[in-house]
């Protein structure tokens, strides 16, 4: 399984937790492309690299002049109910559903961001103690916090991560500012979403922890130790306040460590098998994806037609890997095709035992794979060593293979005495 673990030892925002997954490999091509699919327009993503105390990172920002940056340094802080407060646009849980809704996102995607909106609700309706269809949200309505919470649920699925994990989470004290005055530290709508989950206090002045972060991992991720785990990628996505320690949200992706004897790890033979449904790309793309597939570590490629949501035509790739190649191929697949996320798990594999052989035939020396079934031994000759001897002799491939398989089989006879 493909796992990540967010490792908050700085706290965790929108941003940071965007960052720390395009440092760990997330294509922001891929991100971008994705997310422009929300309704909403006026905005864009800046990501450059940064020291935070001597610690690389990735700083990601989603920017919106105007709407809010130019106040002061977006503080994603706590909302409230009245929809007036400083003459900036607010929405409340059904128009930010709607805009979630609108970008056709796959399900998964739109599933996550809805029920990060859901929980942020619950949040602030008991914060200010109204009801949730009262809530309007100020800075985690505006369109940069949209962009980071669908970019989080996007930025998973495209990843294939299958399940999150999270660390405890620090909290800072002393006071914030937010779009209404100054909050305590952690914001009120913070300590909401962190009911359940574990924190800590840590002897510094500010926020660590924003709603839109504490949003975000508490509705994906499951607070637990550190899974065992083979790590991948490690990737540091950058806050953008300064600590005596660098602040910093660091992420782990990889595949689970299988501890358990009902199941087992790769096993000689073991196959990675990715899949996934495309209907939008033109299908002269397919041969030259099926070459850098094979180039990347595939051990099989093959297509089948599918039906797809709405009734239209699709066609499903599959791909057989070796599990150590799986990470490259499906990174191949991403890159070659129009797909946005691939499904994967380990397949068991049982071969039979074979063999090559050169054997010699009337028609010049070919390739022979033996095979010993629990039938005897069988013996085919290789498709391109026949076709080149078809081309060289100008006859039709369909004789060439008769006369060779004649003779393939006399010399299999003869290998058994």
């Amino acid at each position: 399984m493909r796992i990540a673990y967010f490792d908050c030892f700085s706290g965790a925002s929108g941003n940071m937790i965007l960052g720390a997954l395009v440092d760990a490999g997330l294509s922001l091509d891929a991100l971008e492309r994705e997310l422009r699919r929300l309704p909403v327009s006026g905005w864009d993503v800046r990501a450059h690299p940064v020291f935070k105390r001597g610690l690389g990172a990735l700083h990601l920002e989603v920017r919106v002049p105007g709407e809010d940056h130019d106040r002061h340094a977006h503080r994603q802080a706590a909302s409230h109910s009245d929809p007036h407060a400083n003459g900036h646009r607010h929405r409340s849980l059904a128009d930010v559903l709607a805009i979630v809704r609108e970008a056709g996102f796959p399900q998964p995607v739109e599933n996550a961001a809805s029920a990060i909106y859901h929980r942020l609700a619950e949040a602030e309706a008991r914060v200010h103690r109204v009801a949730l269809d009262e809530i309007a949200f100020h800075e985690v309505g505006q369109i940069d916090a949209i962009v980071d919470i669908a970019g989080a649920a996007l930025g998973l699925y495209l990843m294939g991560i299958e399940r999150a994990y999270c660390s405890a989470l620090p909290c800072g004290r002393g006071w914030i500012d937010a779009q209404h005055g100054r909050m305590p530290s952690p914001a009120p709508a913070t300590l909401e979403l962190v009911r359940g989950a574990p924190i800590y206090d840590v002897d510094v002045e500010g926020e660590l922890v924003t709603p839109t972060g504490a949003a975000i991992l508490t509705t994906v991720a499951s607070f637990e130790a550190r899974p065992p785990m083979v790590i991948d990628s490690v990737g540091y996505g950058a806050g953008r306040s300064e600590f005596p320690f660098p602040n910093v949200l660091r992420v782990l992706v990889g595949a689970t460590v299988v501890q358990n004897a009902a199941s087992h790890a790769p096993r000689d033979g073991d196959v990675a098998v990715l899949e996934t449904n495309i209907d939008d790309m033109n299908p002269q793309l397919y041969d030259l994806a099926i070459e850098r597939l094979f180039a990347a570590g595939a051990i099989d490629v093959w297509t089948h037609p599918v039906q797809m949501k709405k009734g239209r035509p699709g066609t499903q790739l599959c791909v057989l890997a070796p599990p150590e190649r799986a990470d490259a191929v499906a990174a191949a697949v991403l890159a070659e095709t129009t797909s946005i996320g691939v499904r994967r798990y380990l397949a068991a594999r049982e071969t039979l035992a074979r063999e090559q052989h050169t054997v010699p035939t009337a028609l010049g020396p070919v390739r022979v794979k033996v095979v010993d079934s629990p039938a005897g031994r069988r013996a085919r000759p290789e498709y391109d060593d026949c076709a080149a001897i078809a081309r060289t002799h100008g006859r039709p491939l369909a004789d060439v293979m008769r006369r060779i398989e004649s003779d393939v089989d006399a010399w299999l006879r003869g290998s058994a005495t």
